[in-house]
């Protein structure tokens, strides 16, 4: 369109140029105006300015390394926080084998009052089984004199006076007894003599 309102222009100059001098100046005065034309003719819209692609890769650059930044600080403060839960947990297994240690000692300890224990208990039972037999010996050496000497039916009569004079202690009457004897109350429980 423009290239035309040019050739347009061109073709009107070249006609006023090929006519009569005098003639040229009243056809100019008779002329529509040239500024006229111009605002008849569309202007192309300003349109926003392209961006230079090469402007627009920094942008894109600097936002990437924006991000990365970011992240990196992200992961620097991670690494902090581990190292301190790493230092924390060191303590901690250090407690841990050191208090392992102190226990195997004191499971040697006990270990070793244990196996003293033994010892003793060995000893203290090889002397009750000395004892043992010298008891055993010393009742068998005993034991023929006193059976010998007495009766077998002689010693069922002394255990059974014996038993008799126990049961007749247990069965006095408890409590107060009248000037004659018997006794003023009866006891709930009386034990009989056996025979």
């Amino acid at each position: 369109m423009a290239f035309a309102l040019v050739a347009l222009g061109i073709n009107t100059t070249a006609a006023v140029y090929t006519l009569s001098p005098d003639s040229v100046l009243q056809n100019i005065s008779s002329l529509p105006d040239i500024s006229r034309l111009a605002e008849l003719l569309p202007h192309p819209k300003a349109s926003d300015p392209t961006p230079d692609p090469a402007v627009a890769a920094l942008k894109d650059i600097r936002s990437v390394q924006q991000q990365h930044v970011a992240s990196l600080q992200e992961n620097n403060s991670l690494l902090l926080q581990n190292a301190a839960l790493l230092q924390q947990d060191s303590i901690s297994l250090a407690s841990l084998r050191q208090s392992v240690v102190d226990e195997q000692v004191i499971v040697k300890k006990i270990s070793s009052q244990i196996a003293d224990e033994h010892e003793d208990v060995k000893k203290i039972s090889a002397k009750i089984s000395t004892l043992i037999a010298k008891v055993d010996s010393l009742q068998n050496a005993i034991a023929p004199e006193v059976t010998s000497s007495i009766s077998t039916r002689r010693a069922q009569n002394r255990l059974s006076r014996v038993a008799r004079k126990k049961m007749a202690q247990q069965s006095k009457p408890l409590g107060p007894v009248s000037v004659g004897g018997a006794p003023l109350s009866v006891p709930a429980t009386t034990s009989s003599p056996q025979g």
